[in-house]
């Protein structure tokens, strides 16, 4: 405060089809605007999370994401919709985001691949189809002894899935791990408009603003000027007060930068100033 597709493949699609409808017939799935419990998958490779290295095959919680926006997507190489989508999410999510340095809030997105095929004929083909598409971090729905039990959480089968979770647990927008997409399948139609869907979704989730604060205070002469520290994207008030009770509204502003410079053209001989949001 201052003062102042091939038949073969189509057989294996529609055999996987099956096989994940009855193993999941009866299940209950995830739906947007839900609470995602905890689960774990297997780090198919090594990779570093907040520091820490964690090694391939160790058991990897969402949990361990929190103060981030989840975007999980399961694929299996041999899966054409999964081939065809990988280079869209890398262009509309994973680079996306990587250049802007999160959402409009700053809160990070973090792309996790996850390979659901666990039959080990396919592995080799898997690993140059993670290398080529630059995956990381990429994790197993499998153990020694369950199998795709995650991916059956969100839809009971086919693939690809395309899920988005809000790990910032404080945000004033959304509730933690509150489940944002739930999308299966890549289309007949243009990907990039659901990309485009996805990207509003994340874009609304708001971190915890962090307190405003007032600087570079000077008088100008019938004017009196200040300068507010903001977040981007965050809307704030500027309210004055003669008495510390009453604060009334003297601007509203929608933050385009880290900061901007209010000016008091009606500044009363004695008066203090403070910002809130929203």
């Amino acid at each position: 405060m201052i003062q102042r597709t091939k038949p073969w493949t189509l057989m294996l699609l529609l055999a996987g089809t099956v096989l994940q409808t009855v193993h999941c017939a009866g299940a209950a799935t995830y739906q947007v605007g839900n609470t995602v419990l905890d689960f774990t998958l297997v780090a198919r490779r090594a990779f570093t999370n907040n520091g820490v290295v964690m090694p391939a095959g160790s058991k990897v919680h969402l949990r361990d994401f929190e103060g981030k926006i989840v975007f999980l997507e399961w694929f299996a190489v041999w899966c054409p919709y999964c081939v065809a989508a990988a280079p869209q999410v890398e262009s509309g999510i994973v680079s996306y985001y990587t250049s802007r340095g999160g959402n409009p809030f700053g809160v990070p997105v973090l792309h996790i691949a996850v390979n659901q095929e666990a039959l080990a004929s396919y592995q080799s083909q898997t690993d140059s189809f993670i290398t080529q598409q630059g995956f990381n971090p990429v994790m197993n729905d499998y153990d020694t002894t369950t199998t795709n039990r995650v991916r059956f959480m969100f839809q009971s089968s086919g693939q690809p899935i395309f899920v988005v979770i809000n790990g910032v647990t404080n945000s004033p927008t959304h509730k933690p791990w509150q489940l944002l997409v739930n999308h299966l399948g890549y289309g007949q139609t243009d990907f990039k408009q659901e990309l485009a869907n996805d990207r509003a979704l994340i874009d609304a989730v708001q971190s915890q603003a962090s307190p405003s604060r007032l600087s570079e205070a000077r008088s100008n002469g019938a004017s009196f000027e200040l300068r507010v520290q903001t977040q981007p994207g965050r809307s704030y008030r500027v309210q004055g007060s003669t008495n510390l009770v009453d604060w009334p509204t003297l601007r509203s502003i929608t933050a385009t930068t880290n900061t901007f410079l209010f000016r008091d053209t009606n500044a009363p001989p004695s008066r203090f100033y403070r910002a809130v949001t929203p």
